[in-house]
């Protein structure tokens, strides 16, 4: 009876030992663009930031994916213990992260009013461009209008969401950002508005661990 017990609890923990070890919930935070997260009429997020997400979760063991949208500069984690996997342009990921690879091809560019005169970037010489001021997409614009000869008039803000504004009252010529989330914008608020064809320069988006993370 001794060594039927043993055995017994012997295979109990060699059941155990195999299993895999569900840990906590998978804590990811990405920007909001179409085809990377968008939610839809449920409250429910979709997009290859949340496929990439699930599938980090799934090869580590752990729990479904919780997510946390990232709408302007001041949603990203601000330190590696608020986020486990970050999905943000490689000019934005935060210190302390360690970038794995690229989820998706992006540039900077302009965004425009359908109504605006301006077909290409050099049209807007001189016009109030709505920027935020030492991000990377600042300096893709500023590297592109010392290149072209252009002159450069800077419309700052410090809230990603009062510069969104501030275009939409017509306060400035042109938005600034990568090319997914001026797509947002315009989609979301003024589907006939224009980006113009110039690229200010490549800025995609990377998947970013933090050092917590083990694979």
């Amino acid at each position: 009876m001794q060594i039927r017990r043993s055995l017994l609890a012997l295979s109990l923990l060699s059941l155990i030992a195999a299993a895999p070890l569900r840990c906590a919930p998978l804590r990811c935070a990405g920007l909001v663009a179409p085809g990377l997260a968008y939610p839809d009429a449920n409250g429910g997020w979709h997009g290859a930031e949340l496929a990439a997400c699930d599938q980090w979760a799934a090869r580590l063991h752990r729990e479904p994916a919780h997510f946390s949208p990232i709408l302007q500069a001041s949603d990203a984690p601000k330190s590696t213990g608020a986020a486990d996997l970050v999905f943000l342009p490689a000019g934005a990921v935060p210190p302390g992260f360690r970038v794995r690879s690229m989820l998706a091809d992006d540039y900077d560019a302009l965004l425009v009013p359908v109504a605006s005169p301006a077909r290409r970037v050099a049209d807007l010489a001189g016009r109030p461009i709505c920027v935020e001021p030492g991000s990377a997409e600042e300096s893709a614009l500023a590297a592109f209008f010392t290149a072209h000869h252009l002159r450069l008039r800077e419309f700052v803000f410090q809230e990603v969401d009062e510069m969104r504004d501030a275009y939409l009252a017509g306060r400035c010529s042109a938005i600034v950002s990568p090319v997914s989330l001026l797509a947002g914008l315009r989609g979301n608020a003024r589907p006939a508005d224009r980006i113009l064809p110039d690229h200010l320069g490549r800025n995609p988006i990377m998947i970013a661990t933090s050092p917590a993370l083990r694979d």
